[in-house]
């Protein structure tokens, strides 16, 4: 599966191999070598090809020792040496060959790669700087040592100010020998899903699948196999899961039914099950390379990874919007995100703003770093930031999430010394400057009034004050529902089902603790003569009686139950706490209903279906004692006549 893409994929995954499979780098000045020599050289580049290395190695030495001279089988020795990871002796054999010719072109430029992968920056900037006065051609190496110079600079200064982080080890329940990687939560985050990939990393088709695991109190359960029909004999991963744990959006590759190579899938949660999975099929999937899926909170918009013609060179990381007719023709973050070189792994945080993914294009200390970027409100990105060491390394860096708090961070990593083994998941909190931010949700279930059997039930947030609305739905085998709330919005919740009385709530997130979440139980009544809903969010000021503007998403609410229901007849009936006199809150309480009457008459809705009447302080459901009991007695209500 070609979840990661370029020569990452040969270090870890199977998901595309990009291995090169041998080949003569021909050295200008090679002398005339012996038939014998050439012949053992040839098989060494054969053996190289098929990834048998240790054979390759012995080859090319015995073609050394036939012809002492032969630059091209130092060239191939060292490069097979860098193919094992064995990089002391790959920087002995290629010094071995600079003795011989002092401006090997090659050499000289994957001495200062193996020097910077080495962290030996000082030698590092010497062998790059030496290529680039032997090659003064722009061609693509020249182009990216100078990158590597730039990179460089970056590394010095980065490890000269490193970031206060302590990576921790999430423990044996999750990581194992084999490799695990690529973390997803849903809000709760009370089950991480990882991709687990079995099989050797020189194995060629591994299995990669993906597992879950469950919390317990802080440590977590064991993890599973997410089984069929999610995880086949083909290979899953590169997933993520929706705010409320109702969809995985993941890649699949090879898979019967695909656009291309690897494509995203869709696979929604139905009464405890997983559906068969879809492909999203076109626009977001084409016949080019799909994977690495990261859906917002609110899910109306999918980032993904794609090498699909359009984009500046590489894997660019690409955006597409669910509308009303499905998944709208994806649009490239442009080039403020993406560069000639691949950018991959973007995670959209539970914010909606906050972004982080790996690049290969922009400064940075190794082959991929991780970076910041947020989103503008005219829809442009803010120009990333390096995430800064220790966090990026001089490897491959990528992989990261961040939990709802905004400061805890998931990633993997196979360079750290407490691994049980490959590539591990470890946790850290990230430095203020680098946070997302941080975001609630509300938990609840929704059940009949009469029965108490849990209900399958619509479920719509919208931000008070405007902005873009979220749905969702309560399950129906138990009734639950999740959904996201930021820290700096008021929102409005109501819940329907057809044939029943609707309910609604209001959060004031930027006056409550944002990282407490809200547990509701919801009892749904179904529509019956003298059954009652409370308008949680109708919104007066004080002593009046003129509707805000925060009230629009209720009334609208309202108005849509009355348009759906034209046989229903209902009275508005206003009520008050019993601060002031009687007389003036009977008044107040009946203008207020008045209010709610005149805004659905000029909506459209026959006034022969209304009434308004107003209940002073007569019938409150609290204590007036208290400010949160008198708030509860100040309200605005519809009940069914």
């Amino acid at each position: 599966m070609k979840e990661i893409k370029g020569n990452i994929a040969v270090l870890l995954l199977s998901l595309v191999l990009f291995a090169a499979c041998g080949g003569t780098r021909q050295a200008s000045g090679q002398n005339a070598v012996s038939k014998k020599a050439q012949t053992l050289f040839n098989k060494g580049l054969q053996q190289q090809g098929y990834g048998e290395y240790n054979e390759a190695i012995s080859l090319f030495k015995q073609a050394i020792k036939k012809a002492p001279g032969f630059l091209d089988a130092y060239d191939a020795l060292a490069s097979t040496y860098q193919k094992k990871n064995e990089l002391n002796s790959a920087v002995h054999t290629y010094r071995k060959l600079l003795n011989m010719k002092p401006d090997h072109y090659y050499a000289l430029y994957e001495l200062g790669k193996i020097y910077f992968s080495m962290e030996e920056l000082d030698s590092s900037e010497y062998f790059y700087k030496s290529f680039l006065r032997v090659n003064r051609t722009q061609d693509e190496n020249s182009i990216e040592a100078q990158s590597k110079l730039v990179n460089i600079s970056f590394t010095r200064e980065a490890m000269a100010n490193p970031v206060d982080i302590t990576p921790v080890n999430v423990g044996s329940s999750i990581n194992s020998k084999e490799q695990e990687y690529s973390p997803a939560f849903a809000i709760d985050e009370q089950t991480m899903y990882i991709t687990k990939r079995l099989g050797d990393l020189s194995d060629r088709r591994p299995n990669e699948d993906i597992f879950y695991a469950t919390k317990n109190g802080d440590n977590w359960n064991n993890i599973k196999n997410l089984g069929p029909p999610i995880n086949t004999v083909e290979n899953e991963g590169a997933f993520s899961i929706s705010a409320d744990g109702h969809y995985i959006f993941f890649t699949s590759c090879s898979r019967s039914g695909g656009q291309g190579q690897c494509d995203i899938w869709l696979t929604i949660d139905k009464n405890g099950r997983w559906s068969e999975p879809m492909n999203l099929q076109k626009p977001v999937n084409t016949k080019y390379w799909e994977s690495q899926p990261s859906i917002a909170s609110n899910g109306k918009v999918l980032y993904f990874t794609s090498d699909r013609p359009g984009g500046f060179g590489g894997t660019d990381i690409w955006m597409a919007k669910f509308g009303e007719s499905g998944w709208e023709e994806p649009e490239n973050l442009g080039a403020d995100i993406n560069t000639s070189k691949d950018e991959q792994f973007p995670f959209i945080h539970s914010d909606n703003t906050t972004m982080y993914f790996s690049s290969e294009g922009h400064p940075g200390m190794g082959k991929s770093d991780l970076f910041i970027t947020h989103l503008r409100p005219d829809g442009t990105w803010e120009t990333p930031k390096n995430l800064g060491y220790p966090i990026n390394t001089t490897g491959y860096d990528w992989n990261m999430v961040v939990t709802r708090d905004g400061s805890t961070a998931y990633y993997s990593s196979d360079n750290m010394p407490d691994g049980k083994g490959g590539l591990d998941i470890y946790t850290f909190q990230l430095p203020e400057d680098l946070q997302a931010q941080r975001v609630s949700y509300v938990s609840g279930i929704v059940r009949d009034a009469q029965t108490k059997k849990p209900l399958n039930s619509n479920i719509l947030l919208t931000p008070i004050l405007g902005g873009e609305t979220m749905s969702t739905y309560s399950d129906r085998s138990d009734g639950k529902f999740l959904v996201p709330l930021k820290a700096d919005i008021q929102y409005a919740l109501t819940i329907d089902k057809k044939g029943y009385l609707y309910h609604s709530e209001f959060f004031d997130m930027p006056n409550v603790p944002s990282d407490q979440p809200f547990q509701l139980e919801i009892f749904l009544q179904k529509v019956e003569v003298g059954k009652t809903v409370i308008l949680n969010n109708l919104f007066f000021d004080t002593d009046m009686y003129d509707l805000k503007k925060e009230s629009t998403a209720e009334l609208n609410k309202l108005e849509t139950f009355l348009k759906d229901n034209p046989e229903i007849r209902i009275e508005i009936g206003g009520h008050t706490d019993n601060v002031g006199s009687s007389p003036h809150n009977q008044t107040l309480s009946e203008s207020r209903a008045k209010a709610v009457l005149d805004y659905l008459v000029s909506n459209g809705i026959d006034i022969t279906r209304l009434v308004h009447k107003g209940y002073g302080d007569a019938n409150p459901i609290a204590t007036n004692a208290t400010d949160k009991g008198r708030a509860k007695n100040r309200r605005t209500e519809f009940k069914v006549l």
